[in-house]
């Protein structure tokens, strides 16, 4: 017998093993996805009880636990921005029983110098459940204008400079966007909470702020703050009379906050779809329109596929995003 006749042999028996491993694995893993899931799943959540995402997480998980057939125990692992509860997710076993629900981790990147986990390749995306849009506002008794166009003749006529509060990174993000993208300096004035910003808007301290839709909605209807535009790329239901900023003259002003939920990298595929359809079956109800138009929001469903997609791209964009914010990683 030749020595290609028993090289051949053995590469034939090799690729057969492997094919059979391969085969095993798949039914594995069909198998498991089969059973799942196995008990309680944990989720994690970097923000206190009661908040607006502890509120919308709870939300998702009462309804999700419902289809699951399971109980789903939400943890509040409170701090570092809500990076605690990501390495904890990071860390946890890759079989679906612990997922995280939180903002995305794009922002992560320029937010800290370092992390302790890849916030690209530790995670698998499971899907979007809403988006919040911020709200360009204005106190009217102070800046008494009414279109986007309107203010930005305003604060030119007042020089380079263009003065905004800012209660978050978000709406940091968003007056630095909105002021250079109309070729004026911004200044941030920085705020530990949005009501300490709008009380000082009121006040006349600075002439305009982004704030969340939540915030900013209750705020307008009192009448205390006049909304010019939302910064989503299309109108909120929730405020249709507002245009967008793309509509008002910044074509390329698409930034909006919003929440996700990952799982640890290694979980099995078909658990990963399940759970994939299941967070979108409760993001696209009816009820759960009605229910996030309460806090000012609006349903952002993408699966775990088109979430992954997203989400490269607002890595690349938070880039530019910290740059024209002038963002420095703490």
């Amino acid at each position: 017998m030749s020595g290609t006749s028993i090289t051949r042999r053995k590469i034939a028996k090799v690729g057969a093993a492997v094919a059979g491993a391969f085969a095993l694995g798949i039914s594995h893993d069909r198998s498991f996805a089969q059973e799942f899931p196995r008990g309680p799943i944990t989720v994690y959540l970097g923000f206190p009880a009661g908040t607006y995402l502890d509120i919308v997480t709870r939300y998702y998980t009462d309804r999700i636990a419902a289809k699951a057939g399971q109980a789903v125990v939400v943890e509040n692992r409170v701090g570092a921005g809500g990076m605690l509860a990501m390495g904890a997710a990071a860390k946890a076993r890759p079989d679906g029983q612990s997922l995280v629900f939180g903002p995305g981790l794009s922002a992560s990147k320029v937010q800290f110098k370092s992390l302790p986990f890849d916030p690209v390749n530790d995670f698998i995306r499971i899907g979007t459940i809403v988006a919040f849009p911020f709200v360009l506002v204005v106190n009217p008794e102070k800046t008494d204008v009414k279109s986007v166009a309107e203010l930005t003749a305003f604060l030119k006529q007042k020089g380079k400079q263009a003065s905004f509060g800012s209660p978050n990174t978000l709406s940091l993000v968003a007056g630095a966007l909105y002021t250079t993208g109309v070729g004026l300096e911004p200044v941030s004035v920085p705020y530990r909470s949005a009501a300490d910003a709008i009380r000082d808007l009121t006040a006349g301290e600075f002439p305009f702020m982004f704030s969340d839709s939540g915030f900013a909605f209750s705020q307008m209807k009192t009448g205390k703050l006049r909304g010019l535009a939302v910064t989503l790329p299309k109108r909120t239901p929730n405020a249709p009379e507002l245009p967008t900023m793309i509509e008002s003259g910044l074509p390329n002003f698409d930034f909006h906050g919003w929440m996700g939920v990952y799982a640890p990298a290694g979980t099995p595929k078909p658990v990963v779809e399940k759970l994939s359809g299941w967070v979108d079956e409760v993001a696209r109800a009816d009820e759960t329109a009605k229910f996030l138009s309460t806090l000012g929001a609006d349903p952002f469903p993408l699966n775990s596929e088109q979430f992954t997609k997203f989400e490269e791209a607002e890595f690349k964009a938070w880039e530019e995003r910290a740059k024209i914010a002038k963002i420095e990683p703490q």
